[in-house]
């Protein structure tokens, strides 16, 4: 056009600075965020008359601020993003509590983030809801980027990742290099050049897919149990649950009734499962607690259902702090060739166990890893690269996460290595080693025992491959007692994801899924049933993902399962991703 007529809304309130346009009641017209209220645009000529458009109270605004119109929970209506651009002020965002003219509730995504000139809204990884993109100015001390990922689709939680930390002044986001992803663009105020540009690593999507589950409990007739192991027991080539002084069969059909219960021993705790004597069948290794010495048994089917079994002794460690016993145990490698040995922690450090040839040869050669680790959980992973797997522990109550380097000669009492100290932890409890970033390197997982319902914490550890290094802590998540930890890789995409699962609090099983680079994104798999040496994979029922089981301490009656049905079956009965 050749000529504007100028419109002025001299009546609304727009503070400082800001403003941001949207469709935000449905009507295809474009309306106007402006400071803590919204007009609405009348439509077609009608927008021309300044006396037809109304307002709607949102909420308090910062009087400078950024403001995006979005949808944040994935209801099909329109959100509103806000931050301060110039001031310090929350990232939060308001939503409409039964329609844009009524109540807007608003919801804190990071608090006091300072000078949040950038503000932008995309689904940053991919899993098809929006996250968030604050950029702080380069005037700030803190000069941030970040993203805010959008953890359950809802906007109710959220994960921080820092992308940068050299300010960014107005930035944007868009596929720059068209590869399906959306990357970050923008400079600062000042002292340009350089414009920068921020690509996006993103990989393909997975091929399994982690929010398909169905959940079922096995049992209401459990004990309270440390061990948790998984076999085809009586050789129906179903894997079946061992825990405590049970093992559960599973039923060739549904789940939907209790899994059929079979005692082992008196007063054993089963901790796990191989084949021993190498008839193809699985033998149980159990504990059994009481006095001042952890006694270990391995356990031998008489009959072809299992339901009858012969004991044989393996050895003893010092007792554990619990008389339960211990709640460290393992299978691996320790000594090449062979089967794996078993590791244990006791009140006395890490021992290992090497299985005789006839293993009913008893007692089995014991060997003192160490003194100095906790009787609490114990990991495995050639931490230097020398081809030997490495013992992951922590010192318990002188919080301290530690490997200890594996001689490769047999010899005991290995050489203890710090990794980091966690003096703001109750009890340095689980632990895991992967490498969780990509580099080639074991990096160490652990978990916080609290015993309270929040501020359990998680971190990682990234593996400098130098001795002469820290390591580098980088936290996870703060929630309610983390006592289950395990890894495994959730998706099939080569990275190694986290299982973590509550003992108190809100009892959430999580799977944390690994983005690469150290990155991960929170999936929710369950809600309200207590994981406690639980938060354990397996494929249960052979389709080719895993499923996840845990036990629990206060509600120790209940075995959970949950299934994971991201591959189903077809009619031939061949598997097939949903």
């Amino acid at each position: 056009p050749n000529s504007w007529a100028r419109v002025g809304l001299f009546f609304f309130n727009l503070g400082e600075e800001g403003m941001a346009i949207g469709d935000i009641d449905g009507d295809a017209d474009v309306d106007l965020v402006l400071h803590g209220v919204w007009a609405s645009n009348p439509g077609a000529a009608a927008a021309r008359d300044p006396a037809l458009w109304r307002s709607y109270e949102l909420g308090p605004f910062n009087p400078a601020f950024k403001a995006l119109v979005t949808d944040l929970d994935q209801d099909g209506r329109a959100d509103i993003l806000t931050s301060s651009s110039e001031h310090t002020d929350d990232v939060a965002w308001f939503q409409p509590l039964a329609g844009p003219t009524g109540r807007w509730i608003r919801h804190v995504i990071q608090p006091s983030v300072a000078g949040a000139h950038t503000l932008q809204a995309a689904d940053m990884d991919g899993d098809g809801d929006n996250d968030v993109v604050v950029g702080q100015m380069h005037t700030t001390e803190e000069r941030k980027l970040a993203i805010l990922y959008n953890v359950d689709g809802r906007g109710t939680r959220w994960a921080r990742q820092v992308i940068d930390d050299v300010g960014l002044h107005n930035g944007v986001v868009a596929d720059v290099d068209r590869d399906g992803d959306f990357d970050i663009y923008g400079a600062n105020w000042v002292g340009n050049p350089p414009v920068r540009v921020w690509v996006n690593r993103l990989d393909p999507p997975a091929s399994v897919r982690l929010d398909r589950w169905t959940y079922h409990r096995i049992t209401n007739g459990h004990v309270r149990s440390f061990g948790l192991a998984f076999f085809a027991m009586d050789g129906d080539d179903l894997t079946d649950i061992i825990s405590g002084p049970f093992w559960y069969r599973q039923p060739s059909e549904a789940w939907n009734t209790e899994w059929e219960r079979t005692p082992l021993a008196e007063g054993v705790d089963a901790v796990a499962a191989l084949d021993l004597d190498g008839d193809g069948r699985g033998e149980v290794i159990a504990q059994r607690g009481g006095g001042s010495a952890l006694h270990l048994v391995w356990l031998h089917a008489e009959d072809i259902e299992a339901h009858r079994f012969e004991e044989h002794g393996i050895g003893d460690v010092p007792a554990a702090s619990h008389e339960l016993g211990s709640q460290g145990h393992a299978l691996a490698q320790v000594v090449k060739g062979g089967k794996p040995e078993l590791v244990v922690s006791s009140g006395g450090g890490v021992f290992y166990f090497e299985i005789p040839d006839d293993p009913t040869v008893e007692p089995w050669p014991r060997t003192r890893i160490c003194a100095e680790a906790s009787d609490e959980g114990i990991a495995f992973a050639d931490i230097d690269g020398d081809g030997l797997l490495d013992l992951v522990a922590t010192t318990g109550g002188a919080k301290t996460a530690a490997w200890w380097r594996n001689p490769g000669d047999g010899s005991p009492d290995w050489e203890l290595r710090h990794v980091g100290k966690v003096p703001e932890m109750v009890y340095p409890d689980r632990v895991a080693a992967a490498d969780l970033d990509g580099d080639g390197r074991a990096d160490i997982v652990v978990s916080e025992e609290n015993g309270k319902a929040d501020s359990a914490k998680a971190y990682w550890w990234h593996n400098p491959g130098d001795s002469s290094s820290d390591w580098e802590q980088h936290e996870i998540t703060s929630r309610g007692s983390l006592n289950s930890l395990s890894i495994s890789d959730m998706t099939g995409d080569g990275r190694p994801d986290l299982i973590m699962g509550e003992h108190r609090g809100a009892l959430r099983l999580s799977s944390w899924h690994n983005l690469g680079g150290g990155r991960f994104i929170e999936q929710l798999v369950g809600e309200g049933m207590e994981s406690h040496l639980g938060a354990r994979t397996v494929d249960l029922d052979g389709d080719r993902d895993l499923d996840i089981v845990s036990i629990a301490w206060d509600a120790f009656e209940a075995i959970h399962v949950w299934r994971n049905d991201a591959i189903g079956k077809d009619a031939d009965g061949d598997q097939k991703a949903r």
